[in-house]
C-alpha cells in the first residue's frame, strides 16, 4: 500500500522523511538568507517569479561544475594509460553521474526542497544532514587548498619564465611570500563580507578564463613548441585505471548545485531537467577531453599535475592565461569558503543550542573567527602541499559522497517511503539502482582515499614540475 506525501501544513516532525519544517529551517530562514543578501516578504504581497530555461540552467551546472580540475585532467589521463581508456572510464562514470542529478531531482519533487542539504534533512533525518555538513566542510576546505595552490603555481611560472633562477636568490619573488601577500591582500578581504553577491558576475568570467586555458593548451599542441615525453596506450597495470577516477569526480561534481537550479526552472519536471544535464554534461565532457588529450599529446609523461606548469610564460598566449586562471582562483575562494563558512556556523548552532536571536546578534563575531582560521589554516597546508594532484586526490573522494552516496541513500529512502511493498517493477528497479549507488560510491570514496593514502606515506606521490629553490 502506497504512502501518500502530506502537504507542509500537516508534516509532523517526528517523521524526517516528512518534516520540512524543523530547527535548521528557522535558521535558514534568518541566517542563510540574510547571508545570500535576500529578504523575507510578506506572505500577502504578490510576487511572481520567473523561473530559468532548461539552457539556462545548463549553463549554470557547467558554470558549477568546470575549475581547477581541468588542470589535473592531461597528466591524469596518462597516469591512468592513455587517452582512450580514461575516455573510456570517464564515459562510464558520466552515465552514473548523470543519473544521479536525475535521482536528486526526483527526490527534490517528492519533498519540495530546494537545496541538497534540504534533500538530505527531510528523507534522511537530521543527523545524515549533519554528516553531509561535515563533508561539504572538508570539501570546500579542501577546495580553497586548491585554489591557493595553483594561484601560488602561477606566480611560480610566470616568475621563472621571466627571471629564472633569479627567482630563487631574491625573497620577494619565493612563491611563500607571493601566496602569502596575493592571498591577504586579494583573498581575505573578500572573504569577511556577509553576502557574496558581488562576486555574481566573477562566476561568468571565470568559465571565460577557462575556456581561455582549454584553447591556450589546444594552441600550444598544434604550435609544436614542446617535445613530448613516451605516450601511454594502455595502464602499466590494471588498477592505474582507477587513477583517473578522483580528478573526474572533482571536475565534474555539481550535485550540491544542481538541486537549487533545478528548483528555479520555469518548467519544473524531471523530463525537462534531463535536457539541462545531457547538455551540461556534454559541455564539460567536450571541454575536460579535448584539454586533457591535447595537453597529454603535447608533453606525454613529462606532463605535471598543473599544465599550465608545463608552458613557457614568456609566451604572450601563456600568460594571459596564466593570469586569467590565477583571477579566477582568487573569486573562486570567497566563494567556496562562503559554503564552509555557513555549514560550520549551522553546525556550532545546532550542537550549542543557541536561540535565533542570539544566532543574529552573534553572528558577526562567528563569522570572523571562521574566516580567520579558516584562511590561515588553507594557507599554511598550501605552502605545505607541493602541487594540486594529491590534494586533488583526497578530494575527489569527497566528491563521491556527493554524487553517488547521498544521492542513492535518498532515492532509496523515497522510493521505500512511497511503496513499502515494492509491487511494482519501477519501484524494485529504482531500490536496485540505488543500492548500486550506494556501493560504487563507497567503493570509490575508500578506494580513492586508500591510493592516497598509500603513495603519500611510501612516498610515490604525484610529481608536480620541480622546485628549484628547495
Amino acid at each position: 500500500m502506497s504512502v501518500q506525501y502530506k502537504t507542509k501544513s500537516s508534516i509532523s516532525e517526528s517523521d524526517p522523511l516528512l518534516a520540512n519544517q524543523s530547527l535548521e529551517g528557522g535558521l535558514q530562514s534568518s541566517l542563510t538568507t540574510d547571508q545570500y543578501g535576500t529578504k523575507d516578504v510578506p506572505t500577502n504581497t504578490p510576487k511572481v517569479i520567473k523561473g530559468s530555461s532548461w539552457y539556462g540552467a545548463s549553463l549554470l551546472l557547467v558554470n558549477a561544475a568546470l575549475g581547477a580540475g581541468l588542470l589535473n585532467f592531461p597528466e591524469v589521463f596518462g597516469r591512468a594509460g592513455g587517452i582512450v581508456v580514461a575516455t573510456c572510464v570517464q564515459a562510464v562514470l558520466l552515465a552514473f553521474m548523470l543519473t544521479s542529478l536525475l535521482a536528486l531531482a526526483y527526490c527534490s519533487d517528492v519533498i519540495g526542497s530546494c537545496t541538497y542539504q534540504e534533500v538530505i534533512r527531510s528523507i534522511c533525518g537530521e543527523r545524515t544532514r549533519r554528516v553531509c555538513a561535515v563533508c561539504i566542510v572538508f570539501y570546500t576546505f579542501g577546495s580553497s587548498v586548491t585554489y591557493l595552490i595553483v594561484i601560488g603555481d602561477q606566480f611560480d611560472t610566470v616568475l621563472r619564465s621571466l627571471y629564472g633562477m633569479d627567482v630563487c636568490n631574491n625573497w620577494y619573488m619565493r612563491r611563500e611570500l607571493t601566496t602569502i601577500v596575493s592571498a591577504i591582500c586579494i583573498i581575505l578581504p573578500l572573504s569577511f563580507p556577509k553576502r557574496i553577491n558581488f562576486l555574481q558576475y566573477a562566476s561568468s568570467f571565470g568559465v571565460v578564463a577557462l575556456l581561455y586555458v582549454v584553447f591556450l593548451i589546444i594552441y600550444e599542441y598544434f604550435a609544436g613548441n614542446y617535445t613530448p615525453g613516451p605516450v601511454k596506450t594502455s595502464p602499466t597495470v590494471w588498477t592505474d585505471i582507477f587513477l583517473v577516477i578522483p580528478t573526474i569526480c572533482f571536475g565534474y561534481e555539481c550535485h550540491v548545485s544542481s538541486v537549487p537550479i533545478y528548483s528555479c526552472l520555469a518548467d519544473r519536471r524531471v523530463v525537462n531537467f534531463l535536457r539541462t544535464v545531457l547538455v551540461a554534461i556534454a559541455l564539460c565532457a567536450f571541454t575536460y577531453s579535448v584539454a586533457a588529450a591535447a595537453g597529454y599529446l603535447t608533453f606525454g609523461s613529462y606532463a605535471t599535475s598543473d599544465i599550465l606548469e608545463s608552458y613557457d610564460a614568456k609566451d604572450t598566449v601563456v600568460m594571459v592565461g596564466t593570469a586569467a586562471l590565477g583571477a579566477k582562483m582568487f573569486t573562486n575562494y570567497p566563494m567556496v569558503m562562503f559554503c564552509g563558512r555557513t555549514a560550520i556556523d549551522d553546525l556550532y548552532i545546532e550542537t550549542r543550542g543557541i536561540s535565533r536571536d542570539e544566532a543574529v546578534k552573534d553572528e558577526r563575531c562567528r563569522r570572523i573567527i571562521i574566516v580567520i582560521i579558516w584562511f590561515s589554516s588553507s594557507l599554511t597546508l598550501a605552502l605545505v602541499i607541493p602541487n594540486i594532484g594529491i590534494l586533488i586526490e583526497f578530494v575527489g573522494s569527497l566528491a563521491a559522497i556527493f554524487i553517488f552516496v547521498f544521492p542513492g541513500l535518498c532515492l532509496l529512502k523515497v522510493t521505500l517511503k512511497k511503496n513499502p511493498d515494492l509491487a511494482g517493477f519501477k519501484d524494485k528497479f529504482l531500490v536496485l539502482w540505488s543500492t548500486f549507488f550506494l556501493t560504487i560510491g563507497t567503493f570509490i570514496f575508500f578506494l580513492v582515499l586508500t591510493q592516497a593514502l598509500i603513495k603519500d606515506i611510501s612516498g610515490k606521490s604525484i610529481a608536480g614540475k620541480p622546485n628549484p629553490c628547495r
